[in-house]
């Protein structure tokens, strides 16, 4: 029986023996941008785990779903893991530990005895963890190659709040979201125009030209026309194809162009009344 307070006070994340709950568990620290600083890979065997020190001091071990030395997901796992740590730039140490350890870990019950005895392991030397990535996958990938095995996500910090119910079911009904926010674009720009017109003729009405009822402040020409031709192009591109026919697409383009949608409302929003020389006069 361990005792409660000879217990290490750390995170556990992961499921024993399924190895994708473990690389996932792994990838979702490195999208949310928990600092990674040093990974110790625990060996035992042909059996892994990880403890990671995220930040200064935070530890998490990642559970048992790392294998190596046959054929199977449990080495194909730990070659995923290994490329992906080193890629984001985690320094990593092989250490060999009691089988008695692992299995600790997977209960989430490590004790403090037992990461000082880690921590004061030596490294296995000579080194094996680009030999357990080779083995498993015969090459190395890219980043883009992992990263396009990470789930899809919404960066909820950056997306305009005129369109945060959308966001929160765009997941559910990418399709509808993207149509409903682009109609909603649409009539924010006709009201502040007070304009009748529609799709690519309302932003070329509303943005472009001195008589312009919207603009940018401290925004070069070749600029202002680029960003109109966003709008325009953008509108053309999608949400009239979106209008017109029921579209199949997969989740990485139909995120990819909500992000733009949501980069219009951003524009949108920092739009100011174009006070130019043609409005002014007829103001006066």
């Amino acid at each position: 029986m361990i005792e409660i307070n000879s217990l290490a006070g750390i995170q556990y994340a992961g499921l024993p023996g399924i190895s994708e709950t473990c690389v996932q568990a792994i990838q979702r620290m490195l999208q949310y941008n928990d600092h990674i600083s040093t990974a110790k890979l625990l060996t035992n065997n042909h059996n892994h785990s990880f403890l990671l020190v995220v930040g200064e001091h935070d530890k998490v071990a990642v559970k048992g779903g790392f294998a190596s030395g046959y054929g199977g997901e449990g080495p194909r796992a730990l070659a995923r893991a290994l490329q992906l740590l080193l890629e984001h730039g985690v320094d990593i140490e092989e250490v060999d530990v009691e089988r008695a350890v692992l299995d600790r870990l997977d209960a989430s019950c490590l004790t403090v005895q037992d990461l000082e005895t880690i921590n004061a392991a030596q490294p296995v030397r000579p080194v094996r963890i680009h030999d357990y990535i080779y083995d498993a996958t015969g090459s190395a990938k890219s980043l883009g190659d992992h990263w396009s095995k990470f789930p899809a996500v919404l960066p909820f910090y950056i997306i305009n709040v005129r369109i945060s119910d959308l966001a929160l079911r765009f997941l559910e009904e990418p399709n509808d979201a993207l149509l409903q926010g682009f109609r909603r674009l649409e009539d924010t720009v006709r009201k502040r125009t007070e304009s009748q017109e529609h799709g690519a003729k309302l932003f070329s009405q509303a943005f472009q030209g001195e008589g312009a009822k919207l603009t940018w402040h401290g925004v070069q020409q070749s600029e202002l026309v680029g960003r109109v031709n966003l709008f325009t192009g953008a509108y053309m591109a999608h949400r009239n194809p979106r209008a017109h026919r029921e579209m199949s697409e997969d989740m990485t383009s139909l995120l990819s162009e909500f992000l733009l949608l949501n980069h219009l409302f951003k524009l949108e929003s920092e739009a100011v009344p174009n006070i130019g020389p043609e409005l002014e006069r007829g103001n006066g």
